[in-house]
Order: structure tokens, then C-alpha cells, then sequence
């Protein structure tokens, strides 16, 4: 742990001192107000601008991180926090405070951005959670200490305002002075409120509810303290107890998260806090305060545990590739709950005295957990080890746009060495030269000479296959490594490294091009069906091999998938696409295509069956991009009516002969993968019906017929899929079905 956070000392360091000073800038602004005898629903209404700064500072600290660098804009946002600072001593007005404060919001958002997106830059796939815990650390315990600042003046006097803009400067000190260069940003667009809301209504309402709530009791307590004679260090206590909590609870409630149902952790949490909000008046009627701090430390706590679950709660929905979209939508929408909270807790305690905070914020979590009632009927829980993990997350704005470990990893681009620029630069008036170096390149440091391989693809006067092979002859354990990076760089320039493979490597053929397919998924099918086009005359059993090495890999990354993004990536019809490609260059291996995918990938057995028995059917399927419209008979198809391709009549030598074939199928999975054999059995029975007694005879025989099936071939009703087509003689073969029957 030391060693990974010891690089980022200075910039924790400025995060620490920069959070402290707002810490104290937090609580000094209501009591202040306090003591200037504002009117409680005038507070809120200020404190309630700094959630409106931090949403606009949310939606622009990319865009200005990308124009000025991260260090420019931290010593920008550190000047303008100081300023919104100093100016409050200067004149007390609601109306210019509410300004300054919105600008405090502001600054705090573009800091946690850029600091976010330097610990991103630093962070491995093995060290980002640890460093997200020691952000979120370091955070909470700045604004922690900055509660007791409060004790070294008075609030009335402008000391501490200046103490709070001479802290901001001070931040600046250790990131300015540091050798570190900030980091390239790129641009990220958030996941609209609607769309994560249709995609999981208790993570967004559970988001809101945490801004509303979470906001309201921080902002509004010191008020709330003051209403009992709670001041001085006695308040610091009040206000650590809270931020305390906030941070400690975390822990034992993903505890919790990680091994239950979420929402039945959630709706205990809240039943546990409902209650604390209804003991906390009463205790504070009887003047007793450790009491009352450890119900403030346990409400505030839970408050601030909704913002990560309810992340989590929508991460269980979401595709991980847009999961930073739905961090950033969450985090907006955490911030219209917290312009919210403040204020209507505010005027909750103008109207009905200070008490009506608690009852305020039991009444909110009441609508909230009816709303995870509501959502634990209509929707089944997800099985425990299949939710995303809890990873801590400070509410109020200390969130990680990047470095959360439940995100994809994408390692950062290393720049190219010297020498790698000058190959690359020789490249363009000599490539013969540059491949030459390229070789020596490889012989010496064989992970510069694949950053070289992929900066020479963009050379126009570079020929991808010589470059390989130059390479790979030079360090041939590099083939595989190569190639991958050779086609993630340039996938339009593949199909000639793909030829140059299956006519120079043969015998390596199925490991690389497996290797290619999964670096370029997008062109899998394409990449794989351009081999297989190479090697279907000359080396068929090539082929087999690399559709079923490539099979397994699907099944392989199938099952590291989280269930989200294993429904989503229809590993099933990419096994049935894949098929359908190999069997129309190789028709004569069509059964041997089927048997090895269905065994290779189980998953995706019925539907390569399907695809094996329109093979037989010679039935292909219109595509769909030819299609304008609805594709049934005698339907409009866009503006004019569009007839139903008409089916070629088959003889009886070909139902014989598809019999027989489907016969054999059953045979071999039967043999080779009995579990899978009932469900291919139903496919094959509802293609060819005249075969459902040979089935079951032959599932019986090895114990694997599902007495489901039996019922369904009984009731089966007599048309199959030969009804369609017509004898010589004008009958039809689902007539001698019947008769059969």
C-alpha cells in the first residue's frame, strides 16, 4: 500500500488541505448565518447553491481540464475557491453569499475531477481499488479535521475565513512544485436520467433519495445543534460524529452488500435509520449528548452508504462499457437531490421548528422504502454472486469518474521511445530501412518492438505481412503478441496478414487468427471466414481446429462475464453466424462445423443445431439488412407488396438423406455431449417429426429423455417442416405423415 500511494503524496496531500479548508468553509457559513439571524428557509437557500455548483462543475471539469491541464486548472479552481472565500468576510448578504458558495461548488467539482483523472492515469488494474479507498480517505478525513477548525476563532469574526482562503493556497504548494505531468482526459458523456432510469428505476430513485437526505442533514444540522446550545468544540464533536459516520459505515455495510440480497440490506438500513430519526428529538429534549451524536453518526452514515449502493444497484444492470456514462448520469442526479435537500429541509424547520428535521428526513426515507418494497415485488432479486461489488464512494461529490475497479481497464498509451520515433519518421522516404531497425528493435526489447510494430501500420508505404514477418523471424515467440497488436492498430490492413498466415504459417495458423479475431471482435467473423477461405481446400481439418479453438474461447470469456454483459454479447449467435460462414465455404464439413461448435461452446448448441438443419433445409434465411419492412408472406415490405421467397421442393431421396443426417447428429451428441442431447433432440424433432420416435428411443438408451419432450412430441400437431414441400406426384410429405400416424 505504501509503495502504490507513495507517487501520489503530493497530490493527495494538496486533495487533503484543499478539503480541509472547505470542511471548515461547511460549517463556518451556517453558523455564521446563525449568529447574522437569517431566517432558517434563507439558509438553506445558500447552502442549497453549493449542489447547484458542484452539477455545473460536474458537466464542464473535463472540458476544461482538456483545455488548461490538470495543474492549471487545480491552481485556477484553488484561486477562485479563495476568493469566493474572502469575499463572504467582506459584506454579509445572502445574495452574494449564495453566489460564492454555488462558486465553492464549483471548485470542488473541477478538483475531484482533476484529481480523479491523475489517479486514473496512475492507477494499474491491481492498484485502482486501493487507491480509490485512499482518495475517498483522504477526502472524508480532510473534512473531518476541517470541523474542529472551527475552534481557533469565533465565527463572528473573519478569521476563520481568512484561515479557510489561506488553506486553499496552501494546496496549491505540493502539486504545483511536484515533477508530475497531468495526464490526457478524454471526453466522457453521460448516460441520460431516463435511460439508467429504465434500466434500473432503484438505483436513480435511490440516488435522489441519497442527495436529498444526505445534503439536508450535513447542511442543516449545525442549525438543528444550534436550536439546543450546541456550539463551540461541542459542535466540532456534532459534525465529526456525522462525517465520521459517514466514512466508518461504509465498511460494515458492504460487508453486508457484498453477501445479501442488496435491497433487503437496504430496506433494513432504512428501517433502522426511520427509527433513529424518531429517537433523535426525543434524546435531545433529555440534554444528552453522546447519545445523540452516535443516532447522528449512524443516520448520516446510512445516508451516505445509499450513494455507493445505489451505484452498485445500477452497475447490476448496466453493461460494464457503460458504466462510466451511468456514473456520471448518477452523479448529476445525486446532485438535483442535493439542491433539493437543504433547502426543503430548511423551510420542513421554519414551519415546524428544528425538531422537523428528523422528522423531515423519516418521512423521505419512508416513500423510499415503500419504492424498494415496490421494486422487491415486481423485480427478482439478483443471486448474491452475481451483484456488482460495494466499492466505497463519498457522497457529496467525492466520486470516481475513472478509477473504479468495477470499470474497464485501459491501460494508459506509452509514448514511443526516441529511437521508435526515428524508425517511425525513416519509415516514410525508406520502409526496407525501417523494418530492418524494427528487427534490431525486436531482438533487444521485444515490448518497444510491438509500440513500434503498431506506430508502423499507420505508414501508408508499409507492408503489414513483411513487417510481421520480419519480426517474428527475428523473435519468433513474439507471433502471437505481434499479430494482436499488429490488427488492434490497423484491422483494415488485416486480411493481408491473414493470407500472408495461412500461405507462409499454416501450422500456426488456428492459434494466431483465434488471437487476432479476439483483439479485433468486431471483425471476428470476417477475419476468421477470410482463413477459412485459405485453408478449406488444402487443410480442412484447419479449419475445424480453428473454429472450435475459437469456440472455446467465446465459452472461456463467457463465463468471466458478468450476467449483464453475457446476455448482451449473444455469444449464441455469434456461434450460429460463425457457423453459417465456415459451413458456406466448406458445405461438405457442415456436420463436422456443428458437432465441433455445439461441443466446443454447449451454451450455443440449439442454435448451431438450427443452423445445421437449415443447411440440410438449404433454407437460408433473407437477410435482414435486405428487408425494408415485415418479411411475411403477402405483408408490405416499405411501399409496395413484397411475395415470400418461394421454397424449392424437395425430393423424397433428400428427406431420406436429411433423415438420415439428422439421425447421425443425434448419434454423435448423444455420444459426445449427453446433457445437451433432450434440447437438441426437441430442435431436431420440430424440424423433422417423422424422426420423434427414433429419438426417444435413442435418448432412453443413454437415460437422457426429459419426459417434457415425450409430452410435447405426442401433442406435437402433425405439419413439420417437409409439409411445405410437395412430392412429384402433388402430395405432400406432411399428409403421409399423418397418414403414418
Amino acid at each position: 500500500m505504501i509503495v502504490t500511494l507513495t507517487p501520489l503524496f503530493s497530490l493527495l496531500l494538496s486533495c487533503f488541505i484543499m478539503m480541509m479548508g472547505f470542511g471548515l468553509i461547511g460549517l463556518l457559513l451556517p453558523v455564521r448565518m446563525g449568529l447574522e439571524s437569517m431566517s432558517t428557509d434563507t439558509i438553506g437557500m445558500v447552502l442549497s447553491m453549493y449542489a447547484v455548483g458542484m452539477l455545473f462543475g460536474g458537466l464542464y471539469a473535463r472540458v476544461l481540464i482538456i483545455r488548461a491541464g490538470h495543474i492549471r486548472l487545480f491552481a485556477a479552481v484553488a484561486a477562485l475557491a479563495s476568493i469566493s472565500i474572502l469575499a463572504c468576510s467582506l459584506y454579509t448578504n445572502a445574495w452574494l453569499w449564495a453566489g460564492m458558495r454555488m462558486l465553492m461548488g464549483f471548485c470542488v467539482a473541477c478538483t475531484l475531477s482533476a484529481i480523479d483523472s491523475w489517479l486514473s492515469e496512475t492507477a494499474t488494474k491491481e492498484t485502482r481499488g486501493r487507491i480509490l479507498a485512499a482518495n475517498q480517505v483522504v477526502i472524508m478525513g480532510a473534512f473531518f479535521v476541517g470541523q474542529f477548525l472551527i475552534n481557533l476563532s469565533s465565527p463572528a469574526d473573519k478569521t476563520l475565513f481568512i484561515v479557510a482562503g489561506m488553506l486553499l493556497s496552501l494546496a496549491l504548494i505540493p502539486i504545483v512544485m511536484s515533477r508530475k505531468q497531468g495526464p490526457s482526459v478524454a471526453e466522457v458523456r453521460p448516460m441520460s436520467m431516463i435511460s439508467i432510469f429504465r434500466i434500473s428505476p432503484l438505483g436513480v430513485v435511490s440516488c435522489f433519495f441519497c442527495g436529498i437526505l444526505y445534503a439536508g442533514i450535513l447542511n442543516m444540522l449545525p442549525i438543528f445543534a444550534s436550536g439546543y446550545g450546541i456550539e463551540g468544540f461541542e459542535l466540532s464533536l456534532f459534525m465529526g460524529a456525522a462525517v465520521l459516520g459517514a466514512l466508518v459505515l461504509q465498511f460494515p455495510v458492504g460487508y453486508l452488500s457484498d453477501r445479501f440480497d442488496r435491497r433487503t440490506v437496504l430496506f433494513g438500513l432504512l428501517v433502522l435509520t426511520i427509527l433513529a430519526n424518531i429517537a433523535t428529538p426525543f434524546l435531545a429534549g433529555l440534554d444528552v449528548r453522546w447519545p445523540i451524536m452516535i443516532m447522528v453518526a449512524v443516520i448520516t452514515g446510512v445516508f451516505a452508504c445509499l450513494y455507493p449502493m445505489s451505484i452498485s444497484e445500477t452497475f447490476d444492470k448496466v453493461l460494464q462499457s457503460d458504466m462510466v456514462a451511468a456514473m456520471g448520469g448518477l452523479i448529476a442526479i445525486y446532485a438535483l437531490g442535493s439542491i433539493i435537500g437543504p433547502y426543503a429541509a430548511s423551510v420542513a424547520m421554519k414551519l415546524l421548528g428544528h425538531d422537523a428535521l428528523f422528522t423531515f428526513l423519516a418521512v423521505l426515507e419512508t416513500f423510499l422504502l415503500g419504492f424498494v418494497i415496490y421494486r422487491m415485488r415486481v423485480r427478482e432479486a439478483l443471486p448474491v454472486e452475481d451483484q456488482e461489488k460495494f466499492v466505497i464512494h463519498g457522497a457529496g461529490g467525492a466520486s470516481s469518474l475513472e478509477i473504479d475497479p468495477r470499470f474497464e481497464y485501459e491501460a494508459p498509451e506509452e509514448a514511443l521511445s526516441p529511437e521508435a520515433e526515428a524508425v517511425v519518421k525513416v519509415a516514410r522516404e525508406n520502409p526496407g530501412t525501417a523494418v530492418k531497425m524494427a528487427i534490431a528493435m525486436a531482438e533487444n526489447s521485444p515490448k518497444r518492438a510491438a509500440m513500434l510494430a503498431a506506430a508502423l501500420t499507420k505508414v501508408e508505404q508499409v507492408d503489414i505481412a513483411r513487417l510481421y514477418a520480419a519480426i517474428t523471424e527475428a523473435a519468433p515467440e513474439l507471433s502471437v503478441d505481434i499479430a494482436e497488436t499488429l490488427a488492434a492498430a490497423s484491422p483494415e490492413h488485416t486480411d493481408e496478414l491473414v493470407s500472408w498466415l495461412a500461405r507462409e504459417r499454416p501450422d500456426q495458423l488456428s492459434e494466431i487468427i483465434v488471437a487476432i479475431a479476439e483483439a479485433v471482435p468486431d471483425h471476428s467473423l470476417d477475419i476468421i471466414g477470410s482463413a477459412a477461405e485459405s485453408v478449406a481446400g488444402e487443410s480442412p481439418d484447419v479449419l475445424l481446429e480453428m473454429a472450435g479453438s475459437y469456440a472455446s474461447h467465446l465459452h472461456d470469456n463467457l463465463d468471466e462475464m458478468r450476467p449483464v454483459d453475457r446476455a448482451a454479447a449473444q455469444a449464441e449467435h455469434q456461434a450460429a453466424g460463425l457457423y453459417n460462414r465456415l459451413a458456406e465455404i466448406a458445405p461438405e464439413r457442415a456436420a463436422d462445423l456443428a458437432y465441433t461448435l455445439a461441443e466446443a461452446m454447449p451454451e450455443a448448441a440449439t442454435e448451431v443445431t438450427e443452423a445445421y438443419v437449415h443447411t440440410l433445409m438449404d433454407e437460408p434465411e433473407t437477410p435482414e439488412q435486405e428487408l425494408t419492412g415485415s418479411d411475411v408472406d403477402g405483408e408490405m415490405i416499405g411501399s409496395e407488396p413484397v411475395a415470400a421467397p418461394a421454397k424449392t421442393p424437395l425430393a423424397k431421396d433428400d428427406e431420406a438423406d436429411i433423415a438420415g443426417a439428422l439421425t447421425d447428429f443425434i448419434n454423435h451428441v448423444t455420444d459426445t455431449m449427453p446433457e445437451q442431447a433432450v434440447e437438441i433432440a426437441a430442435v431436431l424433432v420440430e424440424s423433422c417429426p417423422e424422426l420423434a420416435s427414433d429419438l426417444i428411443e435413442r435418448l432412453q438408451a443413454v437415460n437422457q429423455l426429459d419426459s417434457t419432450l415425450a409430452s410435447s412430441v405426442d401433442e406435437k400437431p402433425a405439419p413439420d417442416i417437409f409439409a411445405d414441400y410437395p412430392y412429384e406426384d402433388g402430395s405432400k410429405s406432411g399428409e403421409t405423415v399423418k397418414a403414418a400416424k
